[in-house]
């Protein structure tokens, strides 16, 4: 049977908070059934390699098949067995300055099943994407400067973590441990909230989600130099291999320049940085290859079994994995904004800050040739990463100080 197309508008009326309790709950909550399906998409990643890539799903011929609407601004959904967990602004009585949420609604009907906000002094959404992990929903806010779990089966908040800065990037969860970046460190804590080490380097930021595989956590750092000696940033920013139980360093290597997305595949890190796209060896740093991308600053990065895609500016490109050559290179009529998403038959990306008056776009596109797919128009001018899970790819917009919306499209009955 099709899922049937629904509609659930969310006002904002109602609005439930939470309050965060004492440290001294369970450690963490039972797993999620389909919680490590590899049609999951738990995390942003959707693994903690962060491939963004799932290669279970096939959208051609796409029709909306689900959506959801908010009064505020909504960030790139996770999907695990039946529910659809999304942060979002939410106000009240109108009020244009939003607390930070996390919402969960059914697959099937597009219901609310539960919202849980986070109304602490000041507010502030934070926009930054929900992770499931072993039945808790972790998720940074802006009011309290905080990293929340929730459970996900109740919206129950488990433990907060103030860490005097919003969190704005989603986190990375596994063997136990959940580790993020903030701005000046790496931080991991357990599962119950103890903080168990953090990570800094003078003079550099770390601003994109950590990439953890076989025991070690990956992130790239943006050296800030005094003064406006761009060579110095190019030759002092570095990628570290830190391990995930103890932060301990297992390798530091300066690379060239200032370092974006880390994806992982295998013994290979691929690098996103601002003028190269690199491949580097995992167990020590040492370079296997490294492709200018010239004036487009190729940022954003998804693999497949072949190549590694990359967005920048207006330009989705692909990377052979193997030797860096370009394989391809996509044009949009606006900047992609977004991480690109690998599905089995395309390569998602999403426009954002169109012109005023256009929609934003979500362009698919064939992972072989670059050649558009499918495009859909995105009510909004805003837009955000797509989710991929059992055959319905979720795509997210926002209209600056309006409405927020996440469309579930999947394929015509005829086309599958």
């Amino acid at each position: 049977m099709r899922r049937r197309q629904v509609l659930a508008s969310l006002g904002v009326a109602a609005l439930a908070g939470c309050t965060a309790p004492a440290f001294g709950g369970p450690r963490e909550t039972d797993p999620l059934p389909g919680e490590d399906d590899d049609s999951a998409w738990a995390q942003q990643g959707p693994t903690p390699a962060n491939q963004r890539r799932v290669p279970s799903v096939s959208v051609t011929d796409p029709t909306e098949t689900w959506r959801i609407e908010n009064d505020g601004p909504v960030s790139t959904p996770a999907v695990v067995g039946d529910t659809v967990y999304l942060a979002a602004g939410v106000s009240a009585d109108g009020d244009r300055f939003y607390d930070g949420a996390l919402l969960a609604f059914d697959r099937e009907t597009g219901d609310e099943r539960w919202r849980t906000v986070f109304d602490g002094p000041g507010g502030g959404y934070a926009g930054c994407p929900p992770v499931v992990y072993r039945g808790s929903v972790y998720v940074g806010d802006a009011g309290r400067h905080s990293l929340y779990a929730v459970d996900a089966r109740s919206g129950t908040v488990r433990w907060h973590a103030d860490l005097r800065g919003s969190v704005n990037r989603p986190v990375v969860a596994t063997d136990g441990v959940i580790c993020l970046t903030r701005q000046e460190e790496v931080v991991a804590f357990d599962t119950a909230g103890e903080e168990l080490w953090r990570y800094s380097k003078e003079g550099h930021s770390f601003l994109s989600t950590p990439t953890i595989v076989n025991g070690t956590v990956y992130v790239g750092s943006i050296f800030f130099a005094e003064g406006d000696d761009e060579s110095a940033d190019d030759e002092s920013s570095l990628v570290v291999a830190l391990d995930v139980q103890t932060g301990g360093v297992e390798w530091e290597v300066a690379r060239g320049e200032n370092f974006g997305t880390v994806s992982a595949a295998g013994e290979t890190l691929y690098l996103a940085g601002s003028h190269t796209v690199q491949a580097i060896d995992a167990a020590d740093g040492s370079r296997r290859w490294r492709q200018p991308t010239g004036e487009v600053r190729v940022r954003r990065l998804a693999l497949d079994d072949e190549r590694v895609f990359g967005t920048g500016g207006r330009q989705t490109v692909a990377f052979d994995r193997e030797t860096g050559d370009v394989r391809w290179r996509f044009e949009a009529d606006s900047y992609l904004r977004t991480h690109p998403t690998a599905t089995a038959n395309a390569v998602v990306a999403s426009t954002g800050n169109p012109q005023s008056g256009d929609p934003a776009v979500a362009y698919a596109l064939d992972p072989s040739t670059g050649d558009p797919v499918w495009s859909v128009e995105l009510s909004g001018k805003m837009g955000y990463a797509a989710a991929a899970s059992d055959g319905t790819v979720y795509l997210p917009s926002y209209q600056t100080d309006e409405e927020g919306v996440v469309v579930g499209i999947e394929s015509t009955e005829e086309s599958e």
